[in-house]
């Protein structure tokens, strides 16, 4: 594939309004304030030069605080894998893509039923992810319902840490489980001081619409900020409920949330990486659910991308659906969001792969099609090359009038750089389709996903680094489950 061609991003915002939103957040943090909720980042703030009520929680920021952490904030990183190969530049490259997070539902790749997953289910598909190409973040898209609840993310972290080579996440639920993630990352790289060298495990912290940062997530930003790892700063304020109906309004609030918390990274550690993120949707006021198939998340992630674009720092959005199974709404809702969102520059779109329902369910089959949806879109993203080769005046001028260009050097030259080429897409006529057993996107995309689950082996983890996760884990167990 070509080179991203960085011009022409699609806008949603003009200049004008990109500045006067920046101005209109500057004005509710300092008039308004956020809430927060976590003693630490609360003295940070207050020595900071923020007006600090503690009785409160409530802290009015002064815009020079944050228009100076927004300056010293990295405008790009490295996210470091366990197989530097896979290790990924955020920030003015190509968009990346990960899975949707902690589902509560996975459809059975055998039955199609629907049914709570297991620990078997978050192996295969971090297992089937290691293999997709397109998709380059990887962690469980689901929550293990055979782990006890104070287990479940750690070996969440330890499934992950052996069945995938790609940069991963671990968990921001609280300090202590922080630090366990932190912990088993430093074991990767070797050490804590390693680590901090080499960005390797990455953190969400998600505000609270409207306008508060809660004790368990900040103190998770507050352990990653300390250890230099990258931090999603992930907002889902839904338009009419938790935020303003109006888009532009969202857009204010998720920006005032953002770079408060932005803010406390920035006094815990001057160099912690931060990812501006949204998956801001409507909530549909007919039936109460949030809606993150609409067009909307389309417009809310693209001019998302704008504004993060505006302070130099990498974005993160969401490409998400309403629907139910992998059907056509599930990937017509998720291209909308999907196409607008790259075309608008985002550097990465993690709560995507595989899930549906609004985060709560997903499914191997919509894995494998979101692999080749997320293709096409960064095909799109790299545009048309225009010089002298590609013009290939010379090439008409040799082939002429009624001749053809399939044996040209030049096709041979080009074809595989400028077409892409879809794995489960069906492009034959519909008399081969049917001769080969005319078999549908998700039937095509279930076989693809068993024939990976069957052949494919991760890169294997060096014994002496899983001997120490093994050790760690066993003293959490400890921890947690009391001898």
């Amino acid at each position: 594939m070509g080179a991203f061609l960085k011009r022409n991003h699609l806008s949603i915002l003009s200049n004008d309004e990109v500045y006067n939103i920046h101005v209109a957040t500057l004005e509710v943090l300092e008039r308004t304030g956020v809430s927060v909720r976590e003693k630490r980042a609360l003295k940070l703030l207050d020595q900071a030069g923020a007006i600090v009520d503690h009785k409160k929680s409530l802290v009015k920021i002064p815009a020079h605080l944050v228009e100076e952490a927004v300056a010293k904030t990295p405008k790009s990183f490295i996210w470091h894998a366990r197989d530097p190969k896979k290790s990924i530049r955020i920030g003015g490259e190509p968009t990346k893509f990960g899975p949707g997070s902690e589902c509560v539902n996975i459809i059975d790749l055998e039955t199609g039923e629907c049914r709570v997953p297991i620990r078997k289910d978050a192996e295969q598909l971090v297992r089937l992810m290691d293999a997709l190409e397109n998709i380059h973040i990887n962690y469980p898209p689901a929550s293990l319902s055979d782990v006890s609840e104070q287990l479940s993310l750690i070996h969440s972290l330890a499934i992950t840490i052996k069945n995938t080579s790609k940069c991963t996440m671990g968990s921001a639920h609280g300090r202590t489980s922080a630090r366990d993630s932190i912990q088993m990352a430093a074991a990767l790289m070797d050490n804590e001081e390693e680590l901090k060298k080499k960005p390797t495990i990455a953190g969400y912290i998600d505000p609270v619409s409207p306008l508060i940062h809660d004790k368990e997530m900040t103190e998770g930003l507050i352990e990653y900020a300390s250890y230099g790892q990258p931090i999603f700063i992930t907002v889902m304020a839904l338009a009419g409920a938790t935020g303003p109906a109006t888009l532009a309004g969202v857009l204010v609030q998720q920006n005032a949330e953002i770079l408060s918390g932005l803010l406390i990274a920035h006094l815990v550690n001057p160099h912690a990486p931060v990812i501006y993120g949204t998956v801001s949707c409507p909530m549909d006021m007919r039936s109460g659910v949030s809606s993150t198939g609409s067009p909307e998340v389309g417009l809310l992630g693209a001019a998302s991308a704008q504004i993060a674009r505006y302070y130099g720092i990498p974005c993160d959005v969401g490409a998400q659906s309403n629907a139910k199974v992998p059907d056509a709404q599930a990937s017509y809702e998720k291209t909308v969001s999907l196409m607008m969102a790259v075309m608008a520059g985002a550097d990465l779109i993690d709560l995507f792969a595989g899930s549906m329902e609004s985060y709560r369910t997903t499914s191997y089959e919509q894995m494998v099609i979101d692999n080749d949806l997320a293709g096409m879109a960064l095909r799109c993203a790299e545009g048309i090359e225009v010089n002298a080769e590609t013009m290939a005046k010379d090439v008409i001028d040799r082939v002429g009038p009624g001749g053809h260009y399939l044996t040209d050097k030049h096709t041979l030259n080009w074809f595989q750089k400028e077409h892409y080429s879809p794995k489960i897409s069906d492009r034959r006529t519909k008399a081969d389709w049917e001769k080969s057993g005319g078999k549908d996107i998700r039937e095509k995309a279930r076989d693809r996903a068993k024939e990976i689950l069957a052949s494919h082996e991760p890169e294997p983890v060096d014994p002496t680094i899983w001997k120490k996760v093994e050790m760690i884990i066993k003293d959490i167990e400890k921890r947690e489950l009391g001898g």
